[in-house]
């Protein structure tokens, strides 16, 4: 009985503070006292806080926290993490962008890389994949001041980038880096801007995984700092974030390849969602089979007087198009890795065309060998068909499966998603005609 009375005090004083709180906060809006402000949330029981930031509408938070930015962004940031990664999104959102800036090097990383994701940048440039947690220092920094602020840091060295210091003016614009490990030769009283290392590029965190690649490639560092247009440097990013950003893209276009879209899929997932997602594949392939298909409705005289005909179709359509995906994976690969672009059309074909004309000779012959073991009595013409519509329809085959992701690219269209059922209809179509021209000219 004792402790249930002491629970109920406790919850009562609890309700009690956060109500006070609030009431505070709100008399700290109505006056814009700042300093007010702080020294409430400084002197409040910790777990009355959440509760009275819930009773806040949203332009009430978005107040409360201008104001503290302005005189203890540390603080504000460390209020946020009462909100869920809605609740700070959406604050994140209404904040001006010189609040959001004084609190954003006091977030959490996680918290840090969802509002650059959600707000700023998407996951496939440098802004979204790059690493927040970077040593940032004044411009005036001595070497002295820099020892005894790494001695006191107690952020985790998981995510913390210790390669190099980064410098920044009054108004948190980046001026230059230098190596951590430069410093132990240098006097221990000199400035830090003394010895910047001036053979560090930057990078923009608009650009593509192929734009930094290229940078990357270009440079010795091991990472890059990434600064907007307006000088703010929001992180560091190297050949890691990269790597990893590779691979989750890789692991997506497989999907979407495969006809899932959406993401990962598993089959403890909602049916219908599941259905929805297959279906957007689906459905647009039932439609372009169609059109492939209708090409041999207009030639249903030669099938109807050469019925061995409609084996071989499919044969030649699935060889013609197992070697298409072969060159739409490698265009797809060299796209995301930056090999080449939307631009390199003619360089692709110029290497696909071999490619196709000797596996094409190659497996022409292969196919034309066994047709005639298998109908060479009845149709002395048709071993030789069979190779040449081979060989026209794949090597036709490697270079739309070539050049189709860069022309998909190039009119801002998902090669991964689109490629494989436009290529299924083009090599379709592109078999059955070879095929069925070929046999009404020379066996008619």
């Amino acid at each position: 009985m004792t402790l249930f009375v002491t629970s109920f005090h406790l919850k009562g004083s609890l309700s009690t503070e956060s109500e006070q709180l609030y009431r505070s906060i709100l008399f700290c809006l109505e006056t814009d006292d700042a300093n007010l402000l702080r020294d409430n949330f400084n002197n409040t029981y910790a777990l009355a806080i959440p509760r009275a930031l819930r009773h806040l509408d949203d332009t009430q938070r978005t107040l409360v926290w201008s104001l503290l930015t302005k005189v203890e962004p540390e603080l504000s940031a460390n209020l946020a993490d009462h909100f869920s990664h809605a609740e700070l999104l959406s604050l994140a959102e209404k904040l001006p962008i010189k609040s959001l800036q004084e609190m954003f090097p006091f977030l959490h990383s996680p918290d840090r890389r969802m509002l650059l994701s959600q707000l700023y940048y998407e996951s496939n440039t440098v802004g979204g994949i790059c690493n927040n947690e970077i040593l940032k220092v004044g411009l005036n920094t001595t070497i002295a001041e820099l020892s005894h602020l790494i001695s006191d840091d107690d952020t985790s060295e998981q995510y913390q980038e210790w390669r190099y210091v980064y410098l920044h003016d009054k108004r948190d614009n980046y001026i230059g880096a230098i190596r951590l490990k430069d410093l132990f030769s240098l006097p221990f009283g000199s400035l830090l801007k003394d010895h910047l290392d001036t053979s560090l590029p930057t990078v923009n965190p608009r650009w593509d995984l192929s734009a930094l690649k290229s940078t990357l490639d270009a440079t010795s560092h091991p990472v890059l700092p990434v600064v907007d247009h307006e000088g703010f440097q929001i992180g560091v990013v190297g050949f890691k974030q990269l790597n990893e950003a590779l691979f989750i893209q890789s692991k997506q276009q497989l999907l979407e390849q495969s006809g899932v879209f959406g993401g990962d899929e598993f089959r403890t997932m909602p049916t219908t969602k599941r259905n929805l997602r297959r279906l957007t594949f689906l459905l647009p392939s039932v439609l372009l089979s169609y059109v492939a298909v209708s090409i041999i409705a207009q030639f249903e005289p030669v099938i109807a007087q050469f019925a061995l005909l409609a084996a071989i179709l499919p044969l030649v359509a699935n060889l013609s198009g197992a070697a298409g995906n072969q060159a739409v994976a490698v265009s797809i690969r060299e796209l995301s890795v930056g090999n080449v672009s939307s631009k390199d059309i003619l360089f692709v074909i110029a290497k696909e065309l071999p490619i196709g004309i000797i596996n094409g000779v190659i497996i022409g012959f292969v196919l034309a060998l066994l047709s005639f073991i298998t109908y060479g009595n009845e149709y002395i013409a048709l071993p030789i068909l069979v190779g040449i519509a081979y060989l026209f329809s794949s090597t036709l085959a490697v270079i739309i499966g070539g050049t189709l992701p860069l022309i998909l690219k190039r009119l801002n269209l998902d090669p991964a998603m689109l490629s494989s059922p436009l290529l299924t209809t083009l090599t379709d179509a592109t078999a059955f005609f070879s095929v069925l021209y070929l046999a009404q000219a020379f066996l008619l």
